[in-house]
């Protein structure tokens, strides 16, 4: 179906191009300053013009601090000039341990700026200021805090207890990289927020390695008192945040969107993923214009964001989004295999949302990374974290995510030394196959595109059998079969998504053939729900069918917010508690079944089996997924319409 294609693209697409548009992306970008992040705007726009790409243009959104799209509250822009952190002994000769010129991820992202002669005061050091046990107001009042927390999940309550600011020698779990500064691009006073918005208090933080922070530790020890002189040169005021954007045209209107955020510090997250969309642009519009792959029916559009905050942005503008048909994420997709935490994942989309894209992005990349055993890869279930958020239903653009995670992310250690150009090409040659494929679908790849699918629901069928059998007991064995049940019927409903495609006059023509598909996914979960029965010594056994009950079941909830819930808008003194969901899976996946029409026990319960893993979980038990201090699911979705994010 593709390997001409593929063989096409493996000839034209380019390592060495990738790695050195990484490296000019990053070496603008590491400063994370908004007036770099028009420079870089601005780069990019140029060589997707140089690529021979179409209406290229820069949107811009507006960065007020102020301003919300969907739920997500626009930052105030943000420059720095010049921060340095000295410590002072009681010799009064002072040591300097950071410095933004040497290391911009020194100083957290959004940090207000001193008195132009800088602030000294007392260093004390409190492990984890969170607690709130071991340590008194009295104790940091006047003073800067030196902690070992993520200086944004302690923010608030030490500068409202008067710190005057923060020292930290944080670093990400798993990093392991004792001489890599943390980058913190989170700065808001709520410690589940992000961006630095009017309503947040002004503050700093410089970041430090963990190999200097035990080093100042023992000082601390022995030379007490030491004092720290922090200097930052910053400003937050408004501004706007660009959005390079360009097309490949196509013959009709209906678009697939490749996206990627830029404007951040590091190279594998993300200047490789908008390295790799530089690429695949410039690959397919020379093969294009040379003849030898046709227009396709459909344009590519790509889109550099500013991560979820400009995609939601760009989301609102309805008449752009409406015409989207299918996307995929490109954010961390570069890294090599030695610092990798897990192998390159391919994310694909919640069940809500399940597509002929997931089945063809897999099968493209199965054929390409084959030529390659040794970078490992993996399928993996949707998680809320990055700018697929667009498969949110309210949106409504399937949209998988290829990318990793390495240990260098969001430090100081994240330069293109860390690249993996091999990896890069790899992930390109995936990239434009599976948007050339999609832009130009007729009838025939349409019909591939479904038993894509189908096959692809048969495997993970007889995948789920066996991970049932493994814990399988009379106890369970209702919720097993009903869980393969399930999953037939998701898998089955993904086979006809093809059939969008096509012009609806032409769809009734495959329509029996889409059927049969869907009745041969339906039987293979018969079949193997049987097996199971068989296998538990009940070969006759009829699992009872869930029958939502209670309130729950009276309760019909229709969205009324676009893209996911952060509760940006809500003061956190006004929030009963609750945290902000703005990385909640759970949420996500329960909000994708809420259409209007289904109850909420319905999809809480088919939200459950989503998520499901030894067992599926309760209505209530759901709730304590998206946050522990809810009481109860009904409770929370009563706050939620309070706050006029779902109505019934």
């Amino acid at each position: 179906m593709f390997r001409d294609l593929l063989s096409l693209l493996a000839a034209r697409v380019e390592k060495e191009r990738t790695k050195e548009d990484t490296e000019a992306i990053h070496s603008i970008d590491r400063s994370f300053t908004f007036s770099s992040f028009h420079q870089s705007a601005r780069l990019t726009a140029d060589r997707l013009r140089a690529a021979g790409l179409s209406s290229v243009e820069i949107l811009e959104a507006p960065a007020d601090g102020r301003t919300v799209f969907g739920d997500s509250m626009m930052p105030l822009a943000w420059e720095a000039d010049e921060a340095t952190f000295d410590t002072i002994p009681s010799d009064g000769r002072p040591e300097r341990i950071a410095d933004r010129a040497e290391t911009p991820a020194c100083l957290a992202m959004w940090s207000a700026p001193t008195p132009p002669e800088g602030v000294e005061a007392e260093l004390i050091y409190i492990e984890n200021p969170a607690d709130g046990k071991s340590w008194s107001p009295d104790d940091v009042r006047g003073k800067i805090v030196f902690t070992s927390a993520h200086p944004h999940s302690v923010k608030r309550i030490l500068l409202e207890r008067g710190a005057l600011g923060i020292l930290s020698d944080y670093q990400p779990r798993g990093a392991d990289l004792p001489d890599a500064v943390t980058w913190v691009n989170a700065w808001s006073d709520d410690p589940g927020g992000w961006a630095v918005t009017n309503r947040d208090a002004l503050g700093w933080s410089f970041q430090i390695s963990p190999r200097r922070g035990a080093q100042l530790r023992g000082r601390l020890e022995t030379e007490a008192p030491i004092r720290g002189r922090a200097v930052v040169r910053a400003s937050l005021q408004p501004g706007t945040l660009p959005t390079p954007t360009a097309v490949i045209p196509g013959a009709t209107k209906e678009e697939v969107l490749l996206l990627g955020h830029q404007f951040e510090q590091g190279a594998v997250d993300n200047a490789s993923g908008c390295a790799i969309m530089l690429e695949t642009a410039r690959a397919l519009q020379s093969l294009i214009s040379e003849g030898k792959l046709p227009q396709p029916s459909r344009t590519i559009r790509l889109l550099f964001v500013s991560e979820c905050y400009t995609t939601t942005f760009w989301a609102e503008q309805r008449p752009r989004a409406r015409r989207t048909i299918a996307g995929l994420c490109l954010d961390a997709p570069g890294g090599a295999v030695d610092l990798a935490l897990h192998p390159l994942d391919i994310t694909v989309n919640p069940h809500s949302q399940m597509s002929y894209v997931d089945a063809l992005l897999l099968a493209v990349a199965r054929e390409v990374m084959a030529a390659d055993p040794v970078r490992a890869w993996r399928e993996r279930p949707f998680v809320m974290a990055t700018d697929s958020l667009i498969a949110d239903k309210t949106i409504n653009i399937p949209c998988p995510w290829i990318g990793s995670h390495s240990r260098t992310w969001h430090t100081s250690a994240d330069t293109p030394d860390v690249l993996d150009p091999g990896a890069q090409a790899l992930v390109a040659r995936i990239t434009a196959a599976y948007a050339y494929l999609i832009a130009s679908a007729d009838r025939s790849l349409v019909l591939d595109f479904a038993h894509l699918a189908a096959a692809r629901g048969k495997a993970a069928l007889t995948a789920a059998a066996l991970a049932e059998l493994a814990h399988i007991s009379d106890s369970d064995l209702d919720d097993s079969l009903l869980q393969l049940a399930y999953l037939a019927e998701r898998h089955a409903e993904a086979v006809p998504t093809a059939l969008k495609l096509l012009p609806a006059p032409q769809r009734p023509q495959l329509r029996p053939h889409i059927r049969a598909l869907q009745r041969e996914v339906r039987r293979l979960g018969h079949h193997e729900a049987a097996a199971l029965a068989r296998r538990a010594g009940l070969p006759a056994h009829t699992p009872t069918a869930h029958e939502p009950e209670g309130v729950l079941a009276t309760i019909h909830p229709r969205r009324l917010v676009t893209g996911p819930v952060t509760f940006d808008r809500i003061d956190p003194e006004l929030r009963a508690g609750l945290r902000s969901p703005r990385w909640s899976t759970a949420l996500f996946t329960l909000l994708n079944w809420c259409d209007g029409r289904r109850s909420l026990a319905n999809a809480a319960h088919l939200a459950a089996r989503e998520l499901r893993a030894a067992r599926t979980l309760t209505p209530d038990e759901f709730a304590k997924r998206i946050d522990p201090a809810a009481t109860s699911l009904l409770d929370y979705f009563q706050f939620l319409r309070r706050h006029s994010y779902v109505t019934w």
